[in-house]
């Protein structure tokens, strides 16, 4: 692929994303968590982030930020701090609460997304299937990016 191709295509993708993150972040705003604290709540499920450090290390915050971000998860009992086997240290674990956000949340997107690509033919949602598995792999965002599905539908 030539650059003027690599170029056209990053120029696509910079357009396509920003309305996409608009019409994702309407979406995030009916489940009446913030984006910081529905992105957190992701990462300790779906990614296993289990305590401050990691949870920081994935969302490339800071480790009072993240701290602070999780005081407010579990003060609304979306999140709950479990005892470490030493006094310095402790596990993060979602809620039932808290699962109930990250799944209306992904529930939502899911219909925006839907909604916003009802146009494409059965070809194009498989071409879109590889580039977003390609995509989630070059951005490590989670287990898909490991393990490809076989069945591409």
């Amino acid at each position: 692929m030539t650059q003027s191709h690599k170029s056209r295509a990053l120029q696509l993708l910079h357009r396509t994303v920003l309305p996409l993150d608009r019409a994702l972040q309407a979406a995030d705003r009916q489940t009446g968590c913030s984006a910081a604290q529905l992105s957190a709540l992701s990462v300790i499920h779906f990614l296993r982030a289990n305590t401050i450090g990691r949870l920081a290390a994935q969302e490339k915050i800071s480790v009072p930020t993240a701290s602070r971000l999780v005081e407010g998860l579990v003060r609304q009992g979306l999140a709950r701090r479990l005892a470490g086997p030493d006094r310095r240290s402790g596990r993060l674990e979602i809620t039932e609460k808290g699962l109930a956000a990250v799944d209306a949340a992904c529930a939502a997107r899911e219909a925006i997304l839907a909604g916003l690509l009802e146009g494409l033919s059965e070809a194009e949602w498989l071409e879109l299937r590889s580039v977003a598995g390609a995509l989630a792999r070059e951005l490590n965002v989670g287990p898909e990016a490991v393990q490809p599905d076989s069945d591409p539908r």
